[in-house]
């Protein structure tokens, strides 16, 4: 059974389907390249991008320097929604982590859009509101269940969006989204490593998403 919010992004793409096809929509396509810096941090955006194809890194830059890592998007996915709403400069920078397409749409057609199409707008509501259910459960899962679970719940969501299964992810970045040390999630990949689930030879690598599922059962049991 697919996810709802694997639901919403088909019906996101759906809706972008639909919309592509009308003269007015002002809607440009693009190809990314890997590495390719989408949005910088603090910078006024005059557009809101839909993922197509491939994957993203949503990402914060503090001033002495350091990556948070925030999320990892793929198809389906809204970039810029919220600053095109409330005019405010991007809260996160957002690179590309494979070669990507991605939809633009000019602030003003996509607020013509929510205006436009009722539908759009209540799926652009359940869209946002699910992320907030995520970023609750997200943190009641770093309170309740042991941080190797959260690095395998954060593995599995980046394999969704990577073919073949290798992670433009460094040990910092998962520490910095999971709020722990390098030290702590070298550990934690060595334990998986043991495990059979990944190898860090040169990059992060799922070697058996079976494995990862078992691991993964055994702290729900």
């Amino acid at each position: 059974m697919k996810s709802s919010y694997n639901q919403l992004a088909k019906e996101l793409l759906d809706a972008y389907a639909r919309r592509s096809q009308q003269t007015m929509a002002q809607i440009t396509e693009a190809t990314v390249p890997s590495g390719t810096l989408i949005i910088n941090q603090e910078e006024l955006l005059e557009s809101v991008f839909i993922v197509l194809h491939g994957s993203m890194k949503i990402h914060l830059n503090t001033t002495k320097g350091t990556e948070y890592l925030v999320a990892i998007i793929g198809p389906g996915e809204l970039i810029g929604e919220v600053e095109a709403l409330t005019e405010d400069l991007a809260t996160c920078s957002v690179t590309a982590m494979t070669e990507s397409r991605v939809a633009k749409i000019s602030q003003y057609a996509y607020r013509c859009w929510l205006k436009d199409d009722h539908e759009f707008t209540q799926l652009i509501n359940r869209i946002i509101s699910k992320r907030l259910q995520v970023l609750t459960k997200r943190s009641a899962i770093r309170l309740s269940y042991p941080m190797e679970y959260s690095v395998l719940k954060l593995l599995k969501m980046a394999s969704i969006q990577n073919e073949p299964k290798k992670f433009d992810i460094s040990k910092d970045g998962i520490a910095n989204y999971l709020g722990t040390s390098v030290r702590s999630i070298n550990r934690i990949l060595k334990d998986l490593q043991n495990k059979k689930v990944l190898s860090t030879s040169k990059t992060i690598e799922i070697i058996s998403m079976d494995n990862l599922e078992k691991a993964l059962r055994a702290h729900n049991e």
